[in-house]
């Protein structure tokens, strides 16, 4: 059984795209703004897109994100998803671990592996 729900997982898991990065959430800015430290070491201001807006996002969780590519790439992105333990284990045992592993916290990374 057990079996099973992974696998109804592993479809349900929403990988970055091209172009899409993995940030931790630094802080709360306000109204749908939040501060993140994306996977490529940039610190961006990223706006909750419509899809997220009514999602619960904290200091400390894993996001991805958007950049405005053409815009402001370097200081601005949407955010696409808000990602659950369960993913991140998943995902941490996949292709994007080294990616994740630049920005998740020691303590958080423990928590979720162990």
């Amino acid at each position: 059984m057990a079996k099973k729900r992974y696998h109804e997982l592993e479809d349900k898991v929403t990988l970055p795209q091209e172009g899409d990065l993995f940030a931790l959430v630094l802080r709360r800015l306000g109204g749908s703004w939040i501060e993140v430290q994306c996977s490529d070491g940039k610190i961006r201001k990223a706006r909750l897109t419509q899809k997220v807006r009514f999602t619960r996002i904290y200091e400390g969780d894993i996001i991805l994100c958007r950049p405005w590519y053409g815009i402001q790439p370097d200081t601005r992105a949407d955010v696409i998803h808000k990602y659950s333990k369960n993913e991140l284990k998943h995902l941490l045992k996949s292709d994007f671990a080294e990616e994740l592993k630049k920005i998740i916290p020691e303590e958080l990374l423990e928590e979720i592996l162990g």
